[in-house]
């Protein structure tokens, strides 16, 4: 039953980043999907930690992340352990760039702890889900800060916090 539920966390996580890593099809004039998937892409080559809050079927479940020397660790029960592969992250969102719908369009700049971000809606209509998210992208870093995501008429919602100071493999 452990084993289970470890495996539905990382399909969860995996399934939470995947609506992140999204990707415009090869239209030259979605530059603003362009920025949101650079940002999103570069998460896996920066040592990232990730607060999500997933409400995916009725009820809440918080999750840890962190993307480090090239592996995502998920916080299970407590514990620390391995996952996907940011490689594999990579392939995933180039299959979605592939296949999924996405517009994306600026909305403006606020400030997230502090720090200014420019603010991105995201429409994404995919084989298997549609969703809408709003992501904040550091000015300063190029990187997410925050994204919420409504999945299927808001029917599942995610929310990530992304911090990047001081991020080691916790293993």
């Amino acid at each position: 039953m452990k084993t289970t539920r470890k495996r539905l966390l990382y399909i969860m996580v995996g399934c939470a980043f995947g609506h992140l890593l999204i990707g415009a099809g090869p239209l030259a004039a979605q530059d603003d999907c362009k920025l949101v998937l650079d940002a999103m892409t570069k998460v896996l080559d920066t040592p990232t930690h990730a607060y999500v809050t997933m409400e995916i079927t009725g009820k809440p479940q918080t999750v840890e992340s962190i993307y480090a020397g090239g592996l995502i660790y998920a916080k299970y029960d407590g514990k620390w352990s391995a996952g996907s592969t940011t490689e594999e992250m990579k392939q995933i969102a180039e299959k979605n760039r592939q296949t999924n719908k996405t517009t994306c369009r600026y909305l403006n700049d606020e400030p997230v702890n502090g720090e200014m971000t420019a603010v991105y809606s995201v429409h994404e209509v995919s084989p298997r889900a549609t969703s809408d998210s709003k992501t904040w992208i550091s000015k300063a870093k190029g990187l997410p800060l925050r994204s919420d995501i409504d999945m299927n008429g808001g029917k599942s919602r995610i929310s990530t916090r992304y911090e990047y100071g001081n991020v080691k493999p916790p293993m």
